[in-house]
């Protein structure tokens, strides 16, 4: 999984979240095994450390990230 839509409070919009590179720093942080959920209902659910998180987002702010370094924007020429 590369990239993965996300409502933001903040922009008021949806932003695509690089997950690769997100994961990577979380588990860095990180002592425990980092799993992604593949089931569709689960897409953005991932574990860590055996604490689910439903969103990227959450999870970014639980390892106190801030989820807008891992956003990708599109830049219109």
């Amino acid at each position: 999984m590369g990239t993965a839509k996300e409502y933001s409070d903040i922009a008021k919009r949806e932003v695509n979240i690089d997950v690769e590179a997100l994961l990577q720093a979380i588990h860095e942080r990180a002592s425990g095994e980092v799993k992604e959920f593949m089931e569709s209902e689960h897409a953005h659910r991932v574990r860590v450390d055996g604490k689910e998180y439903d969103s990227y987002t959450e999870l970014a702010e639980a390892f106190e990230l801030d989820i807008h370094d891992y956003t990708i924007t599109e830049v219109n020429r």
